[in-house]
C-alpha cells in the first residue's frame, strides 16, 4: 500500500471513530456491559464527517446560526476567521462525493477495522427488500479509556477532537435527516451531479462574511 493510502486509512478511521465517540449517548446494558454509549443512524455519521472534511460548508453552516442568533454572532465569528487564517479549507479538505442522498463514502471497512480492534460494536436490520436499515453503533469502555488517553498525548488527535466537540456545540442535537436538510439547502451541494464531487463554498464564505462583519476573509 502506497504511503498516500496508508495515511488517508488513518485519517479515515479517526474520524469516524472520533464522530462515534463525541456524538454517542451514554449507554447501558447486561447483554453487553462492555458498551457504554450508542450512535445511531450512519446517516448521521456521514452528514458529521462532511462538516469536519469540508470546513468551508461549516463556515456557512455557521454564518446562518449568528445570522439568526445575535447572541452568537462574535463568537462565531471568531470561529470562522480561525477556519480561514488557518487556511483549513484548503488543508483540511477531503472532497466526498454526491450519491442519492447527499455526501457519502463507504466507510463499512472502517467499521469493520473499529469492530476488529474492539472499539465497537455493531448492529443493523434488513429490510423487506433486504437492504441493511436502522444502524446502531456501540462504543466500548475500552475504546473510552483509550480515546481518553490518546486525545491528551497524541498531537494529531487534537485537531479532529476540537472540531468535532465544535460541531457538537452546534449541531449536536440535530439528527442525520436534520443535517442533510441543512446541507442540501446549500447550491453547490444540492446541484452536484450524482458521483461527482461536491465542490467547495470559499467564495461564497467570503461574501456571506463581509456582509455580516464588513470585513474581509
Amino acid at each position: 500500500m502506497e504511503l498516500d493510502e496508508q495515511v488517508r486509512m488513518y485519517k479515515d478511521r479517526l474520524r469516524i471513530f472520533l464522530i462515534l465517540f463525541y456524538f454517542s449517548d451514554e449507554y447501558t446494558s447486561t447483554e453487553h456491559p462492555e458498551y457504554k454509549k450508542i450512535f445511531k443512524s450512519e446517516v448521521r455519521i456521514q452528514k458529521i464527517d462532511f462538516l469536519i472534511r469540508n470546513p468551508d460548508y461549516l463556515a456557512y453552516e455557521l454564518l446562518l446560526i449568528a445570522a439568526n442568533d445575535p447572541t452568537k454572532k462574535q463568537e462565531i465569528k471568531q470561529i470562522v476567521k480561525s477556519i480561514y487564517d488557518t487556511a483549513e479549507p484548503q488543508l483540511r479538505r477531503l472532497e466526498m462525493e454526491r450519491f442519492f442522498f447527499g455526501a457519502y463514502e463507504d466507510i463499512d471497512d472502517v467499521i469493520g477495522f473499529l469492530k476488529s480492534i474492539g472499539f465497537i460494536g455493531f448492529t443493523s436490520k434488513k429490510s423487506t427488500d433486504l437492504k441493511t436499515i436502522e444502524k446502531q453503533y456501540f462504543v466500548t469502555k475500552y475504546a473510552i479509556t483509550k480515546a481518553n488517553a490518546g486525545i491528551n498525548n497524541l498531537p494529531a488527535l487534537e485537531w479532529y477532537a476540537k472540531r468535532c466537540e465544535l460541531i457538537k456545540k452546534y449541531f449536536g442535537d440535530l439528527s442525520g435527516s436534520q443535517l442533510k436538510v441543512l446541507q442540501y439547502q446549500i447550491d453547490e451541494y444540492r446541484n452536484t451531479s450524482f458521483k461527482n464531487f461536491i465542490g467547495e463554498i470559499s467564495e461564497t464564505v467570503k461574501n456571506d462574511f463581509y456582509k455580516m462583519f464588513n470585513e474581509r476573509l
